[in-house]
């Protein structure tokens, strides 16, 4: 195991999500070294789903003639109200 001490770029400059409840606008912070490459990045407000919620979704829509679109997506997301 080693530690090292770099300098680094971090940047406040990209933005995610589409402005609505289930996908909220946040500013992404970046770590980059200083040839650009990324090395870390911190979303205060992850989309992330866990394996029953994905689950769920797939019985869900399933069980529906539904076209799978966004639309369908936030009235499953209303659904069980994350």
């Amino acid at each position: 195991m080693s530690i090292e001490c770099k300098e680094v770029i971090v940047s406040y400059l990209t933005k995610r999500g589409a402005g609505v409840e289930h996908s909220p606008i946040r500013i992404i912070t970046e770590i980059f070294e200083k040839d650009g490459t990324k090395i870390a990045e911190h979303d205060p407000s992850p989309e992330t789903f866990t394996q029953n919620d994905l689950i769920s979704f797939a019985r869900w829509i399933k069980g529906s003639d539904a076209e799978i679109n966004e639309k369908i997506i936030y009235k499953w997301l209303d659904i069980i109200k994350l």
